[in-house]
C-alpha cells in the first residue's frame, strides 16, 4: 500500500477495539510529540516517538494471537453494526475526472493514440472503451527484442492505482523484466475499484467496468491494433488489490490466461478477511463498496469468490505469496519516514492477506484441485509494503513461466 492515512485510520480503529501492546505503542506515538512540544521540534518529537514505539510494535506483530484478534474485530463490525463493515471514510482518494456527465459512447474498443510516457521508458496507449465509456490509459513496457513474438503480461497495481503504475514507481518492473522476453501491460487510473465490474456507477470513483475492459476489450486492442508481435500467451498478475483481481479474473476466464500470480492479495469475497479487504479498497479511495457487488452475499459477490470455486486457476500455473505480518528490524528502518500508524497498518494488512492466502490454499487442497504448478509461498516474516512486492515480482514471474522467456546469457 502507498503511504497514507489508510494505515493511520486502521491503527486507530483496530487498536481501539481490542487491548494489545500495539495500543500503547500508537498512544506513545501520538502523546510523545505533545509532551515534548516545548523542548523539541516536531521532527525530533516524531523520531523519539517512533524509536520508543516501533520495537514494541514489532514484538507485538510476532504474537500468533494477533491475527485472530484482527479477524474478530472485523467480524464484529460486519455482523453487529449498522454499517456491516469497518467504518472508514475517504482518506486520500480524489474525485474522478471521468464524471458521469463526461461519459461517451464508443462503437468498439479502439486504440486512438500512443506516445512516449513523460516519466518512464515505456509507451502510453489510449484506448476507447465501450464498457468504461471513456478513454482508458495503459502503460506498456516492451522487451528488448521487439521483433520476435512475445507473451503479454497484464500487471495490475495496488489500491491507489494512479496515472503512473506503482510497478514502475516502486516495483522495479524495469529491472525485473529487462532480461525477459515479455510485453508488460499496466492499466492505470483504477484506484479503489478492485478491477471489477461495479453494479452501479460510483459518483466519486466513476464508472468501473474493469473486468469487461481487461478480459473482453483490451486484449483485442493489444493483439490486433498495436502491431506488437504476440505469441498467443497471456499472463495476469499483481500486488494487493491488483493481485486479488489477477487471480479472480484468471479463475473466471481460464481460457484467456496461461498463468497468474498474486503478491499479498485476498481471494474470497465473502470471508471476514476478504470482505473487509475489498470493502476497504473502495472506502479509502472515497467509494461506496455496496455499489460494487451489492450489500450482502449477492449473486455477483458469490460469483467473484475464488475460494468457494477455484476450478479456473486449477488449470494453470499459479503463484501466491503472503507474509505473516511479522515485522523485522529492516521493516522498522524502512517505516521510519512514514511513522508508527503506517507501520501498524502495514502489519495489520499483511495479517489479513495471510489469512486470505490460507483460505485459498485450504480450498484447493480440500477440493482436490492442488497440482504441482500451483505454488504457495509463505514468508516467515514480512509486512504489506513495496519492498516485498518488488522482491517477489521476479520470483512470481519465474514460478509461472519456469524461465522459458528469460534471454540466454552471453556465451550460452
Amino acid at each position: 500500500m502507498p503511504s497514507s492515512l489508510f494505515q493511520r485510520a486502521a491503527a486507530l480503529a483496530l487498536t481501539a477495539a481490542f487491548s494489545l501492546p500495539a495500543a500503547a505503542a500508537v498512544s506513545s506515538a501520538v502523546a510523545t510529540p505533545q509532551a515534548h512540544a516545548q523542548q523539541f521540534s516536531s521532527e525530533t518529537s516524531s523520531r523519539i516517538a517512533f524509536d520508543g514505539s516501533s520495537a514494541p510494535m514489532a514484538e507485538w506483530s510476532k504474537d500468533p494471537a494477533v491475527q485472530g484478534h484482527v479477524l474478530n474485530v472485523l467480524q464484529f463490525f460486519q455482523n453487529h453494526t449498522p454499517w456491516h463493515q469497518l467504518p472508514m471514510w475517504n482518506l486520500w482518494g480524489e474525485q474522478t475526472p471521468y464524471a458521469i456527465d463526461k461519459e461517451q459512447d464508443f462503437a468498439q474498443p479502439r486504440l486512438v493514440h500512443r506516445e512516449a510516457d513523460e516519466r518512464f521508458a515505456v509507451e502510453r496507449l489510449y484506448v476507447e472503451s465501450p464498457a468504461m465509456r471513456r478513454v482508458v490509459q495503459v502503460q506498456v513496457q516492451y522487451p528488448k527484442d521487439r521483433d520476435t513474438a512475445a507473451p503479454m503480461l497484464y500487471l495490475l497495481d495496488g489500491v491507489s492505482a494512479p496515472r503512473q503504475s506503482g510497478w514502475l514507481r516502486k516495483g522495479d518492473v524495469q529491472g525485473t523484466m529487462a532480461n525477459e522476453h515479455v510485453t508488460t501491460i499496466m492499466p492505470v487510473e483504477a484506484g479503489g475499484t478492485n478491477y471489477t465490474d461495479w453494479n452501479t456507477t460510483d459518483p466519486y470513483l466513476g464508472r468501473a467496468k474493469w473486468e469487461t475492459f481487461l478480459t473482453q476489450e483490451l486484449p483485442g486492442v493489444m493483439e490486433q491494433q498495436t502491431g506488437i508481435p504476440f505469441n498467443g500467451e497471456r499472463y495476469i498478475g499483481g500486488l494487493s488489490m491488483g493481485g486479488s483481481a489477477a487471480v479472480r479474473l484468471a479463475n473466471l476466464y481460464p481460457q484467456l490466461y496461461s498463468g497468474t500470480f498474486s503478491v499479498s492479495g485476498c481471494y474470497s469475497s465473502t470471508s471476514t478477511a476478504g470482505r473487509a479487504y475489498f470493502d476497504l479498497a473502495a472506502l479509502v479511495m472515497g467509494g461506496n463498496p455496496d455499489l460494487m457487488w451489492g450489500p450482502g452475499n449477492t449473486p455477483e459477490r458469490l460469483r467473484n469468490d475464488v475460494v468457494s470455486d477455484p476450478k479456473g486457476i486449477a488449470s494453470m500455473p499459479v503463484y501466491i505469496y503472503s507474509a505473516n505480518g511479522y515485522a523485522t528490524e529492516h521493516d522498522i528502518e524502512l517505516a521510519r519516514p512514514e511513522g508508527i500508524p503506517t507501520f501498524f497498518g502495514n502489519i495489520t494488512l499483511e495479517k489479513l492477506t495471510n489469512q486470505c492466502t490460507a483460505e485459498l490454499e485450504h480450498s484447493l487442497q480440500e477440493k482436490g484441485l492442488m497440482h504441482e504448478r500451483i505454488e504457495f509461498d509463505h514468508a516467515p516474516t514480512g509486512i504489506h509494503d513495496w519492498p516485498y512486492y518488488k522482491q517477489q515480482l521476479p520470483v512470481a514471474w519465474a514460478s509461472v513461466t519456469q524461465g522459458k522467456y528469460t534471454y540466454p546469457t552471453p556465451g550460452e
